[in-house]
């Protein structure tokens, strides 16, 4: 179990699931952003979803 949190308080899960939430918010406020603050905030979650999912860990980095 210790282990279980431990891998969920990670600085990746955390950047993961603030960014999904702060998403769904986004999406479901009704509160209309702008084009382009939309754009900007779905250009950074691809980019930071795809970095974390697709980086190994223990890669050096």
């Amino acid at each position: 179990m210790k282990q279980v949190l431990e891998k969920l308080l990670s600085v990746k899960s955390i950047v993961t699931l603030v960014m999904t939430a702060c998403m769904a918010a986004l999406l479901l406020s009704g509160v209309n952003p702008g084009q382009d603050v939309l754009a900007l905030f779905c250009t950074s979650y691809g980019a930071i979803i795809t970095y974390f999912f697709t980086r190994k860990d223990g890669d050096g980095r």
